[in-house]
């Protein structure tokens, strides 16, 4: 265990710690920041990413969990008109064919790349 100097405060504190019991500062947060990533509890997982891909191919699960939300309407839209119409076989086919290259994309995307495509702060609004 070694003590560490907080950059807000100057005091020493725990590398151990969360955060400098003195001015509330922590370090992993900002690192995050700096580095353009949304906090944990907000970030996209790329497993849950690929396991919607898998099992709601067919209604583009995957496109609202990444924030594509746009995508995912219009494929629930183009689904619904055709299977109305009497096209469904011809756009499941379709879809299973996106949702293949998809999951390839995805699978084999490296950790990196994913954070700065669906984790990065850069270009929001908040």
């Amino acid at each position: 265990m070694a003590l560490i100097k907080c950059k807000e405060c100057g005091k020493e504190f725990s590398d151990m710690a969360d955060a400098c019991p003195n001015c509330g500062y922590n370090p992993t947060k900002a690192q995050e920041r700096a580095q353009g990533l949304k906090p944990k509890a907000e970030r996209k997982s790329k497993t849950i990413a690929l396991l919607l891909v898998f099992f709601l191919w067919w209604m583009g699960g995957d496109r609202f969990y990444l924030g594509k939300i746009g995508a995912g309407v219009a494929i629930l839209i183009i689904g619904s008109i055709s299977l109305v119409i009497g096209i469904y076989p011809f756009f499941a086919f379709v879809l299973a064919i996106m949702a293949i290259v998809d999951f390839i994309r995805l699978a084999c995307m490296d950790q990196k790349t994913f954070d700065l495509k669906y984790n990065s702060t850069k270009g929001e609004s908040k």
